[in-house]
């Protein structure tokens, strides 16, 4: 038996307010966004993190945050705060700007009118209005995910890596975001050094991990393949565990699935 989640896809920067405090696109943007849950609230679960000489470029066309967290499952058993801290660079430290600092609560006890709900939480301050897509997900247990290229090569391909879950079947859970990169980096031993790899996952419902390859100039697929798991109900300890592969023909990849039950509170 698992317990309720949620599951953050997408924070992006909806609008700016160039007229009366200067913004302009593009944004060369930094600070954080990070979850608190009951499990360990005084811990921020990051979501995105970026440090003023690692900013990110956002663009009126993608204005969407790279995310790389959590780095555990955010635990639904009350409310869930997300915090987000956005700053603008400027041509010094002390012409930085604030883009969006926000606290978005979501109260998790209401239960089923929570469940199979899609939220879209759009916040405005002076400076920006930023979107948060989420959504809470029942009796769920957490996939953790490894993947490693076994034959063949990325670098003739942009990459992109998605799961997705029973209850929104058409919304991508990115794992693998190009945009970061633009190639597969992987270790010694092959592993892929994911953006995101911790997924909720329904305990009665499924996962599906897809690789997609696309051209490096432009955003048109060239070919993609899905694995589909079942989730596994294990003890408290990480010992469930799926395996299958990712074949695109010019690369196959060995995909490895650890499944753990989460705990409400540690």
């Amino acid at each position: 038996m698992g317990i309720d989640t949620v599951q953050v896809f997408s924070v992006s920067v909806k609008e700016i307010k160039p007229e009366e405090l200067g913004f302009h696109w593009p944004l060369q943007v930094y600070g954080f966004v990070v979850a608190r849950d009951n499990v360990d609230f005084r811990r921020r679960n990051v979501i995105f993190s970026r440090e003023r000489n690692n900013c990110q470029t956002l663009t009126p066309e993608d204005s969407s945050l790279m995310l790389t967290g959590p780095s555990r499952a955010v635990v639904a058993v009350d409310s869930i705060i997300i915090e987000i801290d956005l700053k603008v660079k400027g041509s010094k430290e002390s012409k930085d700007k604030v883009l969006s600092f926000l606290v978005i609560e979501h109260n998790s006890i209401f239960g089923l009118r929570a469940h199979g709900k899609l939220y879209q939480e759009i916040r405005c301050n002076k400076q920006s209005t930023t979107q948060v897509i989420f959504a809470q997900l029942e009796n769920t247990v957490e996939a953790t995910i490894d993947v490693k290229v076994a034959d063949g090569s990325w670098t003739a391909f942009c990459p992109r890596f998605v799961a997705r879950t029973k209850s929104f079947p058409d919304v991508d859970f990115v794992l693998f975001d190009p945009r970061g990169r633009g190639i597969v980096e992987s270790d010694d031993d092959g592993m892929i050094q994911l953006s995101r790899s911790v997924v909720s996952v329904e305990s009665n419902g499924e996962l599906k991990l897809t690789a997609e390859a696309c051209e490096h100039s432009s955003s048109r697929l060239i070919v993609s393949d899905t694995v589909v798991y079942t989730p596994k109900r294990v003890g408290t300890s990480r010992v469930g565990t799926s395996r299958g592969d990712l074949n695109l023909g010019f690369c196959r990849m060995e995909v490895c699935v650890f499944w753990s039950l989460l705990a409400a509170y540690y």
